[in-house]
Formats: C-alpha cells, sequence, structure tokens
C-alpha cells in the first residue's frame, strides 16, 4: 500500500462521497403554504406536521443506489493505493457513476418530486438537494480529471482487430 500515489482527485472524491452521503439524512424539500390548508387536505408528504424531507425517508430505493454511488470515489481510491490495474484507466467508473448520480438527483428534484400532483402544491427544494448534486458534480469532475491523469481513454486499435 503505497499512499504516494493518491492525488488530490481522489482527496476530491472522496470528500464527494461523505457530501453525498451526508446530504441523505439533509432536507431535500420544503413544504410551503400554510398548515391549515395541509392539515384540512391531509397533504403531509413528508409525515403529520413535518415541512421538510430527506432524501432517506423520502425514497426507499434511491437513498441505497446513491450509497452505493458514494462507494466509487472509495473503491477508487482503494486500487489506486494498492495498485491494481483495471481494465478501465482509472477514475472513468468514477467519472460515471457522478454522472448518474447528477442525473438521479437531478430528476427527484425537478421533474420527479414527492407526493401525488395534488399534494406537491407549494413543495420546494432546500439547501440538502444543492449538497446532493454539487457532491455529484464534484465524484464526476474528480473522476474526469483522474482519467485525463492517468492517460485518459482506452487505448485505441485499428478497425478489425479483437
Amino acid at each position: 500500500m503505497d499512499l504516494s500515489r493518491l492525488s488530490r482527485y481522489e482527496l476530491v472524491g472522496l470528500v464527494s462521497a461523505a457530501l453525498l452521503v451526508i446530504s441523505l439524512f439533509l432536507p431535500w424539500y420544503d413544504l410551503g403554504g400554510s398548515e391549515a390548508i395541509r392539515a384540512k387536505n391531509d397533504y403531509w408528504v413528508c409525515g403529520a406536521g413535518n415541512f421538510t424531507c430527506t432524501a432517506w425517508d423520502t425514497f426507499p430505493l434511491l437513498r441505497w443506489l446513491l450509497v452505493a454511488a458514494a462507494a466509487a470515489p472509495v473503491l477508487l481510491t482503494y486500487f489506486i493505493v494498492r495498485a491494481d490495474e483495471g481494465k478501465y484507466p482509472t477514475g472513468e467508473f468514477t467519472m460515471t457513476v457522478g454522472f448518474a448520480v447528477i442525473v438521479l438527483v437531478a430528476f427527484n428534484g425537478l421533474l420527479d418530486k414527492p407526493g401525488q400532483s395534488i399534494e406537491q402544491f407549494g413543495i420546494g427544494l432546500t439547501w440538502g438537494y444543492f449538497v446532493a448534486l454539487l457532491a455529484g458534480f464534484l465524484m464526476a469532475g474528480a473522476g474526469a480529471l483522474r482519467s485525463l491523469e492517468s492517460g485518459g481513454g482506452a487505448p485505441r486499435k485499428p478497425p478489425g482487430t479483437y
């Protein structure tokens, strides 16, 4: 194990993984509107009386996908420290996972907010959502820069060879 092989990109990746996991427990959604209207119509998307929702409480499947995504920079760091050579250039997998995190978080914040359409009045995004989005961008950026540093992209072969 050689810790001198680590670069700043692995550290940024580890920070992004920690931010992603922490963001799951921060408020992602804020319920606007008055409490009287919500109580009268039983529009408590985050639970009765709660005006904020965390990703951990809201998404039963996405939370585990994001925890698994946070493992990508940790695995990258482990492989670099152990000097294991993979099939792909170092960092490509982390970059791809970072882009997947961006897509999943953006979809659930912009297109598919929690609740049914009538319950969604006044649901806004709050700071935990943006922390998760930032973590995805950091992860993708760290993976992309590490991939470029390690040679960038898979080696090219002439056509017709296997």
